[in-house]
């Protein structure tokens, strides 16, 4: 599927190398766009890299980056920054440790607010300013069902994502005038096709296969189209949204991508 307009565009990537993120690293590959992947684990961003290079003739570009540091991403942006514009921001950093409230260690609280919500607070305040100026530019936030659908196994992680949806909302509200849309994509659960292509400090990492199988199986019972998402499929809707052509006239919206799980009024 090709998605106009986005031919020669300059695409930030926060985590475009692990899971969905890869899938979105590809699609902007093949609709012309260049990519500049940024991440921690660098062996499976040089290697998506390498397979966005076979697919487009843009520019293809992995930048060492720690989304929960300041001056980390500030490096990044400024290495963005040397080819011009910065046009499109999609920020796929996602942490998940399910369990109840009451047995979640209070110690994991703080790591899951950086992971999820800072990192997110530190690309807005870095990236926004620089498209405010141009006048232009699209930036979308992954945030989950589970900021949507109240579930007793994913208490903060889905607080956290919620908020990414009211945040971005507010910041919709504030820069629309300048050209700039902020937008939201929410997928259900998604795991990896292969599980392989997954970062090192991805939650699939490490993760019994037959746990896992066991949950999602579970999960399908419950989701109206009764799977359980792609990759694909979400990374689709990135793009819907970054593309002039078919996302130019939205923002502060979100998509859902989860089967039908979660079905808004």
């Amino acid at each position: 599927m090709c998605y106009p307009g986005l031919q020669g565009k300059n695409v930030l990537l926060i985590a475009g190398h692990s899971n969905i993120g890869r899938h979105v690293t590809h699609l902007f590959a093949r609709a012309g766009a260049n990519v500049f992947i940024g991440a921690r684990d660098m062996e499976t961003a040089e290697r998506v890299a390498g397979e966005a290079r076979r697919l487009g003739n843009g520019i293809v570009d992995v930048i060492t980056l720690d989304a929960t540091d300041q001056k980390s991403l500030a490096q990044a942006v400024a290495r963005v920054r040397e080819h011009g514009s910065i046009d499109v921001c999609y920020h796929g950093v996602g942490w998940h440790v399910p369990g109840r409230f009451l047995d979640l260690d209070p110690g994991i609280w703080d790591a899951l607010y950086e992971v999820n919500f800072k990192s997110v607070l530190l690309a807005y305040r870095l990236v926004l300013p620089i498209m405010v100026e141009q006048r232009s530019g699209c930036f979308i936030t992954m945030s989950s069902v589970l900021g949507r659908r109240a579930t007793a196994t994913a208490p903060i992680y889905g607080a956290l994502k919620s908020a990414l949806v009211h945040l971005a909302q507010c910041l919709a509200l504030d820069v629309g005038q300048h050209g700039v849309r902020v937008n939201v994509v929410a997928p259900g659960p998604t795991p990896p096709t292969e599980a392989g292509m997954v970062s090192a400090n991805s939650s699939f990492r490490g993760m019994d296969p037959g746990e896992l199988q066991t949950r999602l199986r579970k999960l399908t019972g419950e989701i109206p189209l009764g799977r359980t998402g792609e990759p694909a499929d979400v990374a689709h809707a990135v793009l819907y949204l970054a593309s002039p052509v078919t996302g130019g006239y939205q923002t502060g919206q979100v998509i859902g991508v989860d089967g039908g799980w979660w079905l808004p009024k």
